[in-house]
């Protein structure tokens, strides 16, 4: 049938595309990853530049150009967009989203982004890739929770594996770790991974009850976040910052230190001829909001056509990645135990990711099931 074709587009990849996409969430993730933290290290009148709200708003801003690319993919291939829409119908998918479901979403990212961009001005770029492992294990108890999807043996077994990896690296850089403010960035990307979490369950849920283009999805948190984001700047433009945050606090003219200077952000980065320009700032927002558009879309397709879990794990094995290439640039001292527990991390995500396959039959026979349930499933479906 001619539905088959786009059926399979819709609800599957082939493994090669697959991994493929978990190739490019990890360098992209990478990427965006060094950029972050290349704008904090670069220190205007001795100061550092840190911006996490106004960083926020430039994710958002990357994230909306999402939809001017929906429209784009919309209007050029809008006979392949019709056929998707008719297939939608007869999955029982909603083709009509309210836009405002996405406000929730939206808010989610915009707290666990505030949040995570503090953390990582308080501490190092690979101990704050290694905790964010930790949101494995919530995004699948809320998948249990919210999308009653259990996770079969291998993934519960990969998953174990990542969650001692982080344990056994995050050990080893605790007991080196001399920053005094290193437990308040802990503190805020543990409250993080309950937002981010939430997040990419709700996705995967409107991704189940509605027709939605991975670019659409991402472009209207875009667009909701620049608006939220605006509002909160103005608010946040007055808010002293509290004693123990200022090292991730950007300082004013008079030497006082608020929760945002979004005018000082805006001279150093666009104003030209001001004293305080940094052209390589202005080059790396720029980098910063291409990133942030290339690697939402390829996480939303994640969660789109593999799941939520599969891109919580992937983003824990680019802990590796953002590891070699900070010990490359010098910004971080080598650690065995840092080695050993990036070994398990990433052998725990093959294993989930069913790169690797273990010699123990027990534990994918809940896979092939479901397999197959899936199949019979989708041929009643189509016809």
């Amino acid at each position: 049938m001619k539905f088959n074709k786009y059926f399979n587009q819709m609800t599957s990849i082939s493994n090669a595309n697959g991994y493929i996409l978990i190739v490019l969430q990890m360098l992209v993730n990478t990427a965006s990853s060094i950029v972050f933290k290349l704008q904090s290290k670069i220190k205007i009148d001795n100061q550092e530049f840190n911006h996490p709200f106004t960083q926020t708003f430039t994710m958002f801003f990357g994230e909306s150009i999402c939809y001017i690319i929906f429209l784009l993919y919309k209007s050029f291939n809008y006979s392949k967009y019709l056929y998707e829409l008719e297939l939608a119908n007869k999955l029982k998918q909603e083709t009509k989203i309210n836009y405002l479901v996405v406000i929730i979403p939206t808010l989610c990212d915009l707290i666990a982004s505030c949040l995570a961009f503090f953390a990582l001005s308080l501490m190092p770029t690979s101990v704050y890739q290694m905790l964010r492992g930790a949101t494995v294990v919530i995004t699948a108890i809320f998948s249990v929770l919210f999308l009653k999807k259990v996770p079969t043996k291998h993934q519960i077994l990969g998953m174990t594996l990542v969650v001692l990896g982080n344990l056994i690296v995050g050990i080893t850089i605790y007991l080196k770790q001399t920053q005094s403010d290193y437990l308040i960035g802990v503190l805020f990307l543990c409250l993080s991974f309950f937002m981010f979490s939430f997040q990419v369950i709700l996705e995967e849920k409107y991704f189940r009850k509605y027709y939605l283009n991975p670019f659409e999805l991402v472009g209207l948190e875009g667009l909701w976040g620049l608006l939220f984001t605006s509002i909160l700047l103005s608010i946040l433009e007055f808010i002293p910052c509290p004693s123990k945050m200022q090292s991730g606090c950007p300082q004013n003219s008079d030497g006082k230190y608020y929760l945002e200077q979004t005018i000082q952000f805006f001279q150093v980065v666009f104003s030209f001829h001001n004293k305080n320009y940094q052209p390589q700032l202005f080059l790396l927002i720029i980098a910063e909001a291409t990133s942030i558009l290339l690697l939402n879309s390829i996480c939303m397709a994640v969660v789109k056509y593999l799941s939520a879990l599969t891109k919580s794990v992937v983003q824990v094995t680019t802990i590796a990645l953002v590891w070699i290439t900070c010990l490359i640039i010098g910004w971080e001292q080598f650690y065995w135990g840092q080695l050993i527990g990036f070994i398990i991390l990433v052998f725990g995500s093959l294993i989930y990711n069913n790169i690797i396959k273990l010699p123990f039959k027990c534990l994918y026979q809940q896979q092939k099931v479901e397999d197959i349930q899936k199949k019979i499933e989708n041929e009643q479906l189509l016809n």
